[in-house]
């Protein structure tokens, strides 16, 4: 970064009303603020591409409370982060503000904070929302079966494609002897099992996993003087979106996670066919099917057949998941994901090794599906020679 005296500038500033009130939510005053700020600015939401939301005390574990912030706004971040600093977090996000425009991540970040000590007659903003709790419609399950559906409706995916990439991340899974799921299954038995949230089946779901996982980043200079091959990362990209309510104008053939996509290639100045294995994120099989397009693979609506014809497997156009993915390695939060790249990057990945393999994409998906609005984020990596 250099040294970045006058490089930057607070070009906005605003407060909501503040003082011993009741009737507002802590949503309610960060809204307020933002708005103000931007005001003060004269800048477009539009034009703001990057968020850092200080994380109420008073909230709990509420993870994705920065993406709630921006989709509230109307905003589509490309850099988005829940920060708690305490009380050095306004100054300290300011600097990660810094940071990530000089990295080129984005042009002009919103930083803002807000909280409420005294909530008589405002909703408490924990767990679910107004509508979501009463009905039942609560968690990750919940959302994918409607994603599930959604795409069923929109392209006429069949139970039997997405029980194809279960059998086929469950035949990878075999081959890692640190496989959870190392069973033999077959598409009756994908078939067979029981509904979760319909149209969601058991074995579109990944199993529960007690563990962790790790990963050193550091330069390249550095890590030439490691024991270690290193894994270069070519590529990075994120963005911040809804599953469910939209931004108006949002182009419908670009589905959330489309410009994580085009800055991740952008970054590594590639495109999808230099691609030649992918880890998928795939807590369930719909996400699988979404990433096929989202990055670039498939049109919409031929990401089922795309499966179906073997494509994900080996021999295929795309290996994936060559673990066993979530599905059936188990369920790492994506850190699982990324040693598996590493390990085909370095050909050390033994029966499961892709040949030839010189770029590996891997991506992340995660938020608050329970939360309103259900927002969520994407990211991903290139990693490659």
């Amino acid at each position: 970064m250099g040294n970045p005296s006058g490089r930057f500038a607070i070009v906005g500033v605003g407060t909501s009303r503040f003082g011993k009130l009741q009737g507002v939510s802590a949503m309610g005053f960060t809204l307020e603020a933002s708005a103000n700020a931007m005001a003060d600015a004269g800048i477009a939401r539009d034009a703001v591409d990057g968020v850092l939301v200080m994380m109420p005390a008073v909230m709990g574990e509420q993870h994705g409370w920065a993406a709630r912030v921006a989709a509230y706004l109307g905003i589509e971040p490309s850099f988005s982060a829940t920060m708690d600093l305490g009380g050095a977090t306004a100054c300290g996000s300011v600097q990660t503000a810094m940071a990530a425009i000089d990295a080129g991540y984005c042009s002009s970040v919103l930083c803002c904070f807000a909280t409420q000590s005294w909530p008589q007659g405002v909703l408490m903003q924990l767990f679910g929302s107004e509508f979501q709790v009463p009905y039942g419609d609560v968690g990750a399950m919940t959302l994918v079966g409607h994603i599930k559906r959604r795409q069923m409706y929109e392209y006429g995916y069949t139970h039997a494609q997405y029980g194809q990439i279960a059998v086929a991340w469950r035949r990878h899974a075999q081959g890692n002897p640190e496989a959870q799921m190392r069973k033999p299954m077959t598409l009756d038995d994908y078939l067979a099992s029981r509904w979760v949230v319909e149209p969601l089946k058991l074995f579109d779901c990944c199993p529960n996993t007690d563990g962790g996982g790790a990963c050193i980043v550091t330069s390249l200079e550095r890590a030439r003087d490691l024991q270690a091959t290193p894994v270069r990362v070519f590529g990075a990209g994120q963005t911040h979106a809804t599953e469910i309510i939209h931004p108006d104008g949002r182009d419908p053939a670009r589905l959330p996670g489309s410009k994580a996509a085009d800055l991740l290639y952008g970054m590594a100045g590639v495109g999808p066919r230099d691609i030649d294995c992918a880890q998928f994120y795939d807590a369930f099989t719909p996400r699988v099917m979404h990433d096929l397009v989202a990055y670039g693979f498939c049109a919409p609506g031929e990401a089922g057949a795309f499966v179906a014809a073997g494509e994900v497997t080996y021999g295929g156009a795309l290996p994936c998941n060559t673990a066993g993915g979530l599905l059936s390695e188990g369920h790492l939060s994506g850190f699982g994901h990324i040693r598996e790249a590493v390990r085909q990057v370095r050909g050390t990945a033994d029966e499961r090794q892709v040949p030839d393999v010189e770029l590996c994409l891997v991506t992340g998906y995660g938020g608050a599906p329970h939360e309103a609005p259900p927002t969520v984020s994407y990211s991903a990596l290139i990693l490659g020679r």
